[in-house]
């Protein structure tokens, strides 16, 4: 069974051509528009990984991530930050923060679902290789 993907992601169109791109290849998809939405959702759907931008209203990916790794109940799932950050040094923060990944914007669609696969057991992947 395919993967179910959560996408919290402030800005329409980068929300929507994640969403396009992993649909488009079967995924089910899930969205939120900022931190907050993102972070309960991400409690109650139980997706089984979050792409999440970092600067965004109400709570940032910093905090999102940071939140769920706080909840005892939360099933740990690989959490990607896909972000158009441009500090020198975006990688290592992101990963220290809790993050599972970084892949920065904008994205590259050719490469993209790849990019995301590597995060998911064999299991849930909607291409096989």
């Amino acid at each position: 069974m395919p993967a179910c993907i959560l996408i919290i992601e402030d800005d329409s169109f980068s929300r929507d051509s994640v969403r396009f791109l992993l649909g488009k290849v079967g995924y089910s998809v899930l969205l939120a528009e900022d931190g907050d939405v993102g972070f309960r959702l991400a409690l109650d759907a139980k997706p089984d990984l979050i792409i999440c931008d970092l600067q965004m209203p109400v709570m940032s990916g910093y905090e999102v991530v940071r939140a769920l790794h706080q909840q005892a109940d939360w099933r740990r799932v690989p959490v990607v930050a896909v972000t158009s950050s441009s500090e020198h040094n975006d990688r290592e923060k992101v990963l220290e923060a809790g993050f599972d990944g970084h892949i920065g914007k904008p994205i590259t669609p050719e490469n993209f679902v790849a990019q995301i696969e590597a995060f998911l057991p064999a299991s849930l992947k909607t291409r096989r290789r």
